[in-house]
Formats: structure tokens, sequence, C-alpha cells
């Protein structure tokens, strides 16, 4: 196997957070990052991967293109099934016949809170984002939540302005204690910089980095005093057959990895 050398870091991001994917899970997914993982994996390694979108779509086929969102007039064909949210978060996530669930994010803190309500004042804020859709559904019951997000400092606050999407809340046994079933809650994060996981009490730490990324450039960029896994390690670079699929198969039109779209922040304002 080659390794490529050409790679984005959002590329990176994509195809080591597939690797978390078995071949013949049932997935839920959200919109933006999820999408491109599932869609990414199921190219490759788990081609029978079942995937809920939030949406009310449930399918087991590759679209004739990658749908840009959770109910892209795209997936219809071929859809296993063509319903709503009742559907997809009811029949599936709420039902407990969902393996793994996927979800971007705005910021996250560093409990595994995720927010996409707001920055600032909940009455007064000084962005007001699109909140939580089904966002909140998966982290509240999926039995293994992977959260997606390109890296900045300002995205990983030791405390989120809102909590759209509950991951261990204050850490501890606070998540039990909100009345959340045990055996639920993030299980890891992936950035443009590494994956980041969590301990017994809930609270994130750093379990790899990627190629050309250092320790001290991850802690840099975390809003708390970042824990580091004793085994931390780097993570191996896509093959160059990884990123020809990714950019010729699953986005051939660049609609989720062309840089100016994916560079898109509301931190830039």
């Amino acid at each position: 196997m080659k390794f490529a050398e050409d790679y984005k870091p959002v590329e990176m991001m994509i195809i080591s957070a597939s690797r978390e994917i078995t071949n013949g899970q049932t997935l839920m997914i959200g919109t933006q990052w999820p999408v491109v993982v599932t869609m990414f994996a199921k190219r490759t390694h788990a081609p029978e991967i079942t995937i809920a979108f939030e949406g009310g779509i449930i399918y087991d086929d590759f679209p004739s293109r990658i749908p840009f969102l959770s109910a892209d007039p795209c997936l219809v064909n071929g859809a296993a099934l063509c319903g709503d949210s009742l559907d997809t978060l009811g029949m599936a996530l709420h039902g407990g016949r969902v393996d793994l669930a996927f979800l971007s994010a705005a910021n996250v803190d560093r409990y595994g809170n995720i927010n996409t309500t707001c920055f600032g004042d909940y009455v007064r804020p000084k962005y007001r984002l699109g909140g939580s859709g089904g966002a909140c559904d998966f982290a509240c019951l999926a039995p293994r939540l992977i959260v997606l997000l390109e890296h900045d400092k300002k995205r990983f606050p030791e405390r989120v302005d809102y909590i759209t999407s509950p991951g261990y809340i204050d850490g501890c046994d606070s998540r039990q204690r909100a009345g959340l079933r045990p055996g639920t809650g993030p299980y890891a994060v992936y950035t443009t910089l590494g994956c980041f996981k969590f301990d017994s009490m809930g609270e994130m730490y750093l379990d790899a980095y990627y190629p050309g990324v250092t320790v001290e450039q991850v802690r840099e960029n975390m809003g708390w005093e970042l824990k580091v896994s004793e085994k931390v390690k780097e993570l191996e670079p896509p093959s160059e057959e990884d990123l020809r699929i990714l950019r010729e198969e699953v986005d051939p039109f660049k609609m989720y990895l062309d840089e100016a779209r994916a560079n898109i922040s509301v931190f830039q304002n």
C-alpha cells in the first residue's frame, strides 16, 4: 500500500473517522461531514452498512451522487424506506436498532457537550445557529456517537455556551443523573488535527494525532488543559487509493471537498 502525500486535513479527518465503521452496521447520520464519512466507508471497506438519515430516508445502496442534505432527492431512488423523522429517529434510533451515529458540530467542550444553537447569551447571542434538528436524539440515545468538526481553538471551549446535544454534561455520573441511558454518549471526536476519546470520568483526551501534527500543537488549540493518553499515537495517512476514491468516486463534484466551502466558519467574522 502506497501512502498519499498531498492530502488535506479535512480528507485525513474523513478517512480516519471512516475506520470506526464496521461492515454490516446500521448508522444514524446528520448533515455535512457525517455524509462524506459514511459514503466513503460504503465505497471502500463497509459496503453493507445501512444508513439512516435523520430526514426520514433509510438507504442501503450507493446513490447516484453524494447527497448534500439528509433529505436530498438523490436518495429517493434506491432507498429502502422513504419516510419521515418518526421512522428514522423513532423506529431506528429510539427503537435501539442503530449501532453508531455521526454528527457535525459548531463547537464541543471538554465533556463532549455539543453546541449548534448559539454563541453568547441565548437571548441576545453573537451568532444564532440552526439548532438541534435530530442531533439531541443522536446524543441521548446512540450507543456510540462520533463527532466531526474542523479544528479551531474557539470551537473547543472548556464549556459551550449552550448544550444543544448532551455529552457527559459535567462529567462523572452527571449523564446518568440526567436520566440518560447508561452505555450511551460520545465515543470519539475527529477533527482536522487528530482523534479524541473520553475517559471513565467523561472527560475528553487526545488519543491520536495526524502526521505532521504535534501533541503541543493540539494542546495549544484547546480551550482547557487537555489530557493526553499515555499511549497517544500518530495515525497512518490515507493511501493513494483511499484519496482517489474519496475525490473521484465519493465527491467528484467537490460538494464537500471544495477548499473554500470546507473552510467556511462563523469564527472568521
